[in-house]
């Protein structure tokens, strides 16, 4: 765990210093009467920066730097995040409701080890009340892939 919590440190501390260096340069601070589209970005940056740092520096300071990179669980969240980027990626093909519908019940495999039946259960429940729900009766036009929905 000793390596995964480095990693993140650091993913951090780039993510809030990149935050910082973006805002500064390309948004402004204030506007007229009040703080500007800049203002909220960078001191979230600076806050994210300055966080990481004590992570980083205890996690050398460990004289413990066994342990392995990932646990069960992380491998678990690892491959959702996976499934999502790949839904995401096929969205046009999709379309919002189905992909949503995928995301979900994909993750009720991956996490619950649940049956395929009821995986596909909520693929189809899942897909007709988004398409409903947000089409139809609140009349919110979603995404629509080659498949219509």
């Amino acid at each position: 765990m000793w390596y995964a919590n480095i990693i993140a440190g650091v993913a951090f501390l780039l993510l809030g210093a990149a935050t910082v260096i973006l805002a500064w340069l390309d948004l402004p601070y204030t506007s007229d009467f009040s703080p500007g589209p800049g203002f909220l970005p960078l001191w979230l940056g600076i806050v994210l920066t300055i966080a990481s740092i004590p992570v980083i520096i205890t996690e050398f300071i460990k004289t413990d730097h066994s342990g392995r990179l990932f646990r069960p669980e992380t491998v678990k969240c690892v491959k959702v995040l996976i499934l999502i980027v790949v839904v995401f990626l096929l969205l046009p093909i999709f379309g919002f409701s189905t992909g949503l519908a995928l995301i979900t019940a994909g993750g009720m495999r991956l996490m619950g080890k649940h049956s395929w039946g009821s995986c596909a259960a909520v693929v189809i429940a899942t897909a007709i009340c988004i398409h409903y729900l947000f089409g139809q009766w609140l009349g919110i036009p979603l995404p629509k892939g080659m498949i219509g929905w």
